[in-house]
């Protein structure tokens, strides 16, 4: 079924009635394509419902407010149902509460709604009464017609209408998307694509034709508004996603692409690395003291390889064959940077790298990895985490033991 493509139409490309027309006719230019349209509430609605909902109701009751506030995208899918009829194309619109509802779920918890536009993690997981009904009705349907689903909301195992939290309409397009077995998901914006920098702060922005499943996750966990980060932890059969905007002319190949493949990556360094650590006080507040270690080593083409900074402590990792050149080097700061007072060096460190999509906003994915390395009394010797990223030092003796020990915990999930 790779010719299936999941859209989801963000809301601020639905900012007034007549975007509806204009996203329409955009998606008809895909011929030869099973099209499921997700929607977002117009722009601004979701905030107004929310804010409505808490003035005229005391106390609110959970699921009613729920309800209330996923009312901005089932409004969205009935006019885009409307819309793709008047353009002599058939549609069907799949509205919560249907036998064809696709978003089963069980909550784990009842957390509050926030009333600004954020990306809110909920805690779910969906139900097999989902697949059942995809097999059931969904791919018939597709068949015949365009699809169109509300994002951000859901139904519970008790039938009740329930959301995916602030953000969520981006998590419903993953999982829809999952569902259906798409080969695409296509996220229509305001712009062209993803861009090298924020156009609001700086002009003449470049745009990103590709990029990796990685460098997606960093961009959206890290706060580009490309898509609820979040959502990435959905993915798992997904190959492509591609990001287009609402003007787009050619179509088929425009924008951003994103390739996904493995759900997780764990790396074993090649290199053995020597760690320089200064002692000092005041290290980040201490303006120039990166620029004056990094001018050191480029000058005789030493590598940074991973940097740790503390309000007492700067570590550098460097090369192990050039560690002692490095040290030499460094040592010449203690002198010229009042508040650095001594320079240690550690040779025979390694480095494991565990990346995964999994690990953006996920407590406990830290834990969850070194519990085992500690069982196994292997001594590490740092940890650092950045979005996807989670990186373990070792000793160079403990590294294969390590290794071992995190390829079988994921192994075993």
């Amino acid at each position: 079924m790779n010719n299936i493509k999941v859209f989801k139409v963000g809301g601020s490309v639905l900012a007034g009635p007549g975007d509806f027309l204009k996203i329409a006719r955009l998606l008809l230019k895909f011929k030869n394509t099973r099209i499921c349209l997700v929607t977002s509430a117009m722009k601004g609605q979701t905030d107004e419902l929310i804010r409505i909902y808490q003035e005229a109701v005391p106390e609110p009751d959970f699921y009613g407010f729920e309800k209330f506030a996923g009312m901005g995208e089932v409004l969205s899918a009935m006019i885009f149902e409307s819309v793709f009829k008047s353009l002599g194309a058939n549609a069907c619109a799949i509205m919560p509460g249907m036998p064809e509802w696709p978003i089963h779920i069980r909550l784990k918890s009842k957390t509050q709604l926030s009333a600004q536009k954020i990306n809110e993690k909920r805690e779910f997981s969906l139900l097999p009464k989902s697949w059942r009904i995809v097999r059931k009705y969904i791919r018939a349907l597709l068949n015949k017609n365009i699809l169109v689903i509300p994002g951000f909301v859901a139904q519970d195992e008790k039938e009740r209408v329930v959301t995916l939290g602030r953000g969520g309409s981006d998590i419903s397009a993953l999982l829809i998307a999952e569902l259906l077995g798409a080969g695409e998901l296509v996220l229509v914006k305001d712009v062209g694509g993803i861009l090298s920098v924020d156009p609001k702060i700086v002009s003449n922005p470049k745009m990103i034709r590709k990029l990796s499943w990685t460098e997606l996750g960093a961009l959206a966990a890290s706060g580009a508004q490309v898509l609820n980060p979040v959502s990435l932890k959905h993915r798992r059969n997904l190959p492509r996603l591609r990001v287009i905007a609402n003007d787009s002319k050619s179509i088929e190949n425009s924008g951003t692409e994103v390739i996904f493949d493995k759900n997780v990556s764990i790396v074993l360094s090649e290199k053995t690395y020597g760690v320089l650590t200064f002692i000092g006080e005041k290290i980040p507040e201490t303006p120039g003291i990166l620029s004056l270690l990094s001018g050191a080593l480029t000058e005789k083409k030493i590598a940074i390889h991973s940097l740790t900074i503390s309000d007492n402590l700067l570590a550098v990792y460097v090369e192990e064959k050039r560690a002692e050149e490095a040290y030499g080097l460094l040592s010449e700061l203690i002198s010229e940077v009042k508040n650095l007072k001594a320079l240690n060096l550690k040779k025979g460190i390694a480095k494991i790298v565990v990346r995964s999509l999994e690990f953006i906003n996920e407590p406990g994915a830290l834990k969850k990895i070194v519990t085992p390395i500690a069982r196994e009394k292997i001594n590490i010797w740092e940890v650092l985490t950045v979005h996807t990223d989670i990186m373990i030092f070792v000793e160079s003796q403990d590294k294969n033991r390590a290794y071992n020990t995190i390829r079988k915990l994921f192994r075993k999930e």
